[in-house]
């Protein structure tokens, strides 16, 4: 994922087995997502987008004639990029859900705090 060197680089949003978001220092108006081996940088609104298009995706569910449901990448997630598209399985989703999910969970408590401290 990311060297302990460039650790000091980053502001951890959330970070999980599954994957890690955070803001580059640099630039504090774009969130960093990587999980399974892609990496996306999103703006806060796209980040809940992307959230909006999984709930979305649940709901497709697989294919009737799926003998594996649970495995199968037969569900196709919208990104916020209207030309990307990914093929994922039940459970793969059901991480994305959860990491996206605690991502935005964790910035609004990160806002909060900074608003509290002022």
């Amino acid at each position: 994922m990311i060297l302990k060197e460039g650790m000091k680089d980053i502001d951890i949003i959330y970070k999980t087995k599954y994957g890690i978001s955070f803001y580059w220092k640099t630039q504090q108006d774009k969130i960093q997502l990587v999980f399974r081996d892609m990496g996306f940088f999103l703006k806060e609104e796209e980040v809940k987008i992307f959230h909006k298009n999984v709930m979305e995706a649940v709901e497709q569910g697989c294919c009737s004639q799926c003998k594996t449901p649970k495995d199968c990448k037969s569900i196709l997630l919208k990104t916020p990029s209207s030309k990307i598209e990914l093929a994922v399985s039940k459970q793969e989703l059901k991480e994305i859900h959860k990491f996206l999910s605690a991502t935005l969970f964790h910035m609004e408590i990160k806002k909060y705090l900074a608003l509290s401290a002022n």
